[in-house]
């Protein structure tokens, strides 16, 4: 929850989201101590996939390099409201984002809305390509959304495309003025904008313009992260060459990570992700839907205490955790600018 100003969580505070919390931060730590599959409340973050498709072909994701093994939608607005209706009385803080760019859901601005109403912490992550329409800018800008990312790994185009294959930097810079200008003429202060910078071989060497740069086009502050491999090939020829900024390191031929996940991850206490189909998943590492958890037709008061979940957590005090948790973004930093 770097990304949310504090204002807004604490606002999003009932004295029902304080009790589950509490409740969920209590369990997660009972759990670790014991080395037990213990958990109490509910999640009070979730991620919701608006949609799983994207415009640009991002070669080291799943989804712009099409290597995505389900299926592709957009999410239902009926199983949209369904899901608040069932959890909003625990839920502190959603993300409007997994896989895919979320902004290309025809409703994404209702979306947040509907949260807000409710009374959420509203956040979502975006490359920003429709954000250069004006009006769409000044419509998302008045949905209330707490916090928005806008990816931008370049600082000139020809550095900006060769990672962000059919992206335009300069509807990138165009949507963050759009934002920052409605949020201006709406007299608020949100939402907060984030320009990411993910640190790779070609554009490292535009790090010291960063921050100013970014500060021109708008952005009140910069995150700067690690790149995650999506598989070993090519490796050399994205990973930065400045050591800190890499997760990873080649021993005897192989990529490994710098750091051990934490065991078991604390995020199984705390959070859950929903699919563009409803499907209930564990994390976003989970990028296939490989560990079906429950459906979001389902209140999370229920699922985060059913079987399939418990067995789940088990296996993280397991010699033998999933796949996925080999590479999860617990080995991801986020660097100062």
């Amino acid at each position: 929850m770097k990304e949310i100003p504090i204002r807004s969580l604490l606002a999003a505070l009932t004295p029902g989201r304080t009790l589950n919390l509490l409740k969920a931060l209590a369990g997660g730590a009972c759990g670790r101590i014991s080395d037990r599959p213990l958990a109490w409340g509910a999640p009070y973050v979730l991620s919701v996939e608006p949609t799983n498709l994207c415009d640009l072909h991002c070669p080291h994701c799943e989804t712009g390099a099409g290597t995505l093994s389900r299926p592709t939608g957009y999410l239902d607005m009926e199983l949209y409201r369904t899901i608040l209706e069932l959890n909003h009385g625990h839920l502190l803080y959603l993300l409007l984002y997994d896989q895919g760019e979320p902004l290309l859901h025809p409703h994404f601005p209702e979306m947040v809305r509907l949260a807000k109403k409710q009374g959420l912490c509203v956040a979502s992550s975006t490359n920003g390509q429709r954000l250069a329409d004006y009006s769409y800018a000044r419509e998302i800008a008045a949905s209330g959304i707490d916090a928005l990312i806008i990816s931008a790994d370049g600082l000139t185009q020809s550095t900006y495309e060769l990672y962000r294959r059919g992206g335009s930097l300069e509807k990138v810079c165009s949507g963050l003025a759009a934002l920052r200008a409605a949020r201006r003429a709406r007299g608020g202060r949100t939402p907060r904008l984030y320009l990411q910078f993910v640190v790779m071989r070609h554009n490292e060497h535009e790090l010291p313009l960063l921050r100013a740069e970014a500060a021109k086009w708008g952005a009140d502050q910069v995150l700067v992260k690690s790149p995650y491999l999506r598989s070993v090939e090519g490796a050399e020829e994205i990973l930065p060459a400045e050591e800190r900024y890499r997760r990873y390191r080649c021993i005897e031929g192989h990529w490994l990570r710098k750091e051990k996940a934490a065991r078991p991850c604390p995020r199984l206490w705390y959070s859950s992700v929903i699919h563009w189909d409803g499907k209930v998943v564990p994390c976003c590492f989970d990028k296939d839907g490989s560990h079906l958890l429950g459906h979001a037709s389902e209140p999370f008061k229920k699922l985060f205490h059913g079987e399939a979940y418990r067995q789940f957590r088990r296996r993280q005090y397991s010699a033998h955790a999933p796949q996925i948790c080999q590479n999860c973004t617990d080995g991801l930093k986020i660097y100062p600018a």
